[in-house]
């Protein structure tokens, strides 16, 4: 193929930019370089086509080819030549540095707006975790286990009293004593020692909800103060678009739009959506912040309502655990009523005999056994007791209630006579307090475990 000359590819690329085919031009003066890589015609040619005689924005990457031309261009100009080819190409990169501008001032409203909606999502969560709160029956008690506390007590003025007048019930109170001290160390190391512990639920909940509250206000000082700059960068923008050549709008659409609340929307829906992936991309595409920085934002934001959301978590799971009990537990049925009025008769019949015949039996002993039998009866502990059923209930109670009644009144009663005997204070007087106390105990345990049931309905 003939090789076309200098003037022949000029003139036709020439024509091709008056008839603004800037595509076909560049081919043209590419020709050129390739055949007559001294003249600078061919490289002043590839900057006007690519640029549209400089009324085209080019990215950092092809601005940066496009000045190795230039330079070529330059070194083979002479100098009234390179002061024009300088000035137009100086006043292009100006343009495209304004357009560079433009792009930081968007991006630093993207990152703005998308800390807006990320504070706005925080403090949404954190309401969300203060309201699910406050749909709990949140405990207010201050103190826990009282009931062991008190059994502890017992147990160990029991093994003190026995130590004052002493006998063979040292055999029952010794061990049970040592065991009702660590009951009561048990009891002030959890509400007194470990101070967290002694918290009630109420109390944490309310300590929470006020830091909750001091977040939420610091993160809608911080929503102003992020729209405010979004309001300055705005200004901005507009300023710096009036410095941008119109005829470059056409390649900068989506730069000069103003779609970045839009942008900012798009990076949370990924980022909601766990598409780390997208998210990463995005913001690093269209912010000056760092993907991973954001995300330690969120989780240490996470970390000031993880006590609130623990609280709703063990909530949930007490009531998951108490609908499988519910599931388990065996209900009340009419046999289990009639049972506890006959043993209630049993118990009223055996108390007006043993009244009646209360001459093997000693008054004071008596009297202080029967008032620590009732009072056995009614702190007993069903949560902590047996429950799978009513009589389960019954039997255990029935078993603490005789167990503590007959040992205060063989303690009493050795203490006042000098001495018990082994069949009197274990057989004997056991089955008495079992007739007298059966139907009491069958009564109130009726009572606890319906009234049971019922919490663990709700």
């Amino acid at each position: 193929m003939k090789k076309r000359t200098l003037k022949f590819l000029n003139e036709e690329a020439k024509l091709k930019l008056e008839e603004e085919d800037y595509l076909s031009a560049l081919d043209i003066y590419t020709e050129m370089v390739k055949s007559y890589p001294k003249n600078k015609l061919g490289y002043i040619g590839i900057i006007e086509s690519k640029t549209n005689y400089y009324k085209k924005y080019l990215s950092d990457s092809d601005i940066k080819k496009l000045k190795e031309i230039f330079d070529k261009a330059y070194a083979l100009s002479n100098k009234s030549e390179k002061d024009k080819l300088k000035n137009n190409f100086e006043r292009y990169l100006d343009d495209c540095y304004e357009v560079e501008n433009l792009k930081k001032l968007k991006k630093d409203i993207v990152s703005n707006e998308l800390l807006i909606k990320i504070y706005n999502n925080i403090i949404t969560s954190i309401n969300s975790s203060i309201a699910s709160s406050k749909k709990y029956n949140l405990s207010g008690k201050r103190i826990t286990n009282t009931y062991d506390f008190i059994k502890g007590v017992f147990l160990l003025f029991c093994l003190i009293y026995n130590l004052i007048f002493k006998n063979y019930l040292l055999l029952i109170t010794i061990p049970f004593g040592i065991y009702g001290l660590i009951v009561i160390y048990s009891f002030i190391s959890m509400n007194f020692l470990k101070k967290e512990k002694l918290l009630s639920e109420k109390i944490i909940f309310k300590k929470n909800v006020i830091k909750s509250y001091t977040k939420i206000k610091e993160l809608k000082k911080e929503i102003e103060n992020k729209k405010m700059s979004i309001e300055s960068f705005k200004l901005k923008k507009k300023d710096n678009i009036l410095k941008i050549p119109k005829d470059f709008n056409n390649n900068i659409t989506d730069i000069i739009a103003d779609n970045e609340e839009k942008i900012a929307e798009n990076i949370i829906s990924n980022l909601n959506s766990n598409n780390i992936a997208a998210f990463t991309y995005l913001v690093s595409k269209n912010t000056n912040l760092k993907s991973d920085e954001v995300l330690k934002t969120l989780d240490k934001e996470k970390e000031g309502t993880s006590t609130l959301n623990e609280l709703i978590n063990n909530k949930k799971e007490n009531k998951k655990s108490n609908q499988n009990e519910i599931l388990v537990i065996k209900q009340i049925k009419p046999h289990h009523c009639i049972l506890m009025l006959v043993l209630l008769i049993i118990s009223i019949l055996s108390l007006i005999i043993i009244l009646n015949n209360f001459s093997l039996i000693n008054k004071t002993s008596f009297n202080i056994a029967i008032i620590t039998g009732v009072i056995s009866t009614l702190i007993y502990n069903i949560n902590t007791g047996k429950h799978s059923s009513y009589t389960d209930t019954l039997n255990d109670s029935l078993i603490l209630t005789i167990f503590n009644t007959t040992l205060v009144y063989d303690l009493v009663y050795s203490a006042l006579v000098d001495t018990v005997s082994f069949t009197y204070g274990i057989i004997q007087m056991p089955i008495i307090f079992i007739l007298i106390f059966i139907g009491f105990v069958s009564l109130i345990s009726l009572l606890k475990y319906n009234n049971l049931i019922n919490k663990l309905r709700r």
